[in-house]
């Protein structure tokens, strides 16, 4: 039995089907193959609002299709149940597709985060693409807590998140990256990792930041200019028109990071930057970084360490 398509046969044998113990013999194209196996991708879309109904927040809208899907912890008194994203997929690799949408409607507050850490594979070609869009209505505050990703040695990644806030809207972001885990003895020696973020707060950019890395990343990390040798890293964004008079504190607070931790405060946002030698490390450091920012409410039960 041979398949129609030219570029991967399938072969059983009439003796081994007699035998009864069937053995399967798969003829894939080398790499300089004229003609390229059609690969299986990944694509997931996922689109989710929050709105008041009296004095509580409840989902408004749950669009999901593909890879990601959504499901919700138990309300936590006026506040909507966590938010909490999956990839069924398991992970992406090159030529995989993520969109996602987050909308908090007027006076809502919920808190949205990631199952588990998200893992970009080695790819064989393309560039796995992540496109988050968040918004947040007047009065509203939103969580935006994704777990750490994980990027493996040859991998590709570009991630572009696009923030819109009302002018009294308040929000907490989190992006994080480790490339490798170490406590696996893996190292990430090659790859591509593309992470652009912008905030609007009302019509005006406030913030814009962009990171590139191409090539052989493990010796880009060692410039000092970069991440001094570090190979996870992370940054936590607050909004709030209150963040500034706790500045003092926070770097206060951070100075018992187990890397290396820093804060700065402008245009209405405390912006706190973590590095470290590995992914425990900086996940210590995330939690203690989140415990600061956020004391009167306890930690999402998947980010308790």
């Amino acid at each position: 039995m041979t398949s129609a398509n030219p570029a991967c046969s399938l072969a059983l044998s009439r003796n081994d089907a007699m035998a009864g113990a069937p053995r399967f013999a798969v003829a894939l194209p080398s790499d300089d193959s004229s003609t390229a196996l059609a690969l299986a991708r990944s694509h997931g879309e996922l689109v989710l609002a929050f709105k008041r109904r009296a004095d509580a927040t409840v989902i408004d809208r749950l669009f999901q299709s593909g890879c990601l899907k959504a499901r919700f912890t138990a309300p936590q008194g006026r506040r909507a149940g966590d938010a909490i994203l999956l990839n069924t997929a398991g992970g992406l690799t090159g030529g995989d597709r993520l969109a996602i949408s987050v909308h908090w409607g007027r006076g809502t507050s919920a808190l949205v985060t990631g199952q588990a850490s998200e893992k970009i594979y080695r790819r064989s070609m393309g560039v796995a693409r992540i496109a988050t869009t968040i918004s947040l209505e007047s009065g509203a505050a939103g969580e935006w807590l994704p777990q750490e990703t994980i990027l493996f040695d040859r991998a590709a990644l570009d991630r572009e998140t696009a923030i819109h806030l009302a002018p009294d809207a308040r929000f907490l972001g989190l992006e994080a990256v480790v490339l490798g885990r170490t406590a696996m003895g893996e190292t990430v020696k090659e790859g591509q990792l593309r992470e652009a973020w912008r905030i609007w707060r009302g019509d005006k950019l406030i913030y814009a930041d962009a990171l590139e890395l191409k090539g052989p990343i493990a010796h880009s990390l060692q410039h000092r200019a970069i991440t001094g040798g570090a190979i996870a890293f992370a940054t936590l964004l607050w909004i709030d028109p209150d963040c500034g008079a706790r500045l003092d504190d926070i770097r206060a607070g951070l100075a018992a990071a187990d890397g290396h931790a820093g804060a700065s405060f402008w245009n209405g946002m405390i912006a706190i930057r973590l590095l470290a030698p590995d992914g425990a490390c900086l996940r210590r450091d995330i939690v203690r970084a989140l415990k600061i920012l956020r004391p009167e409410r306890p930690l999402p039960p998947l980010w308790q360490c």
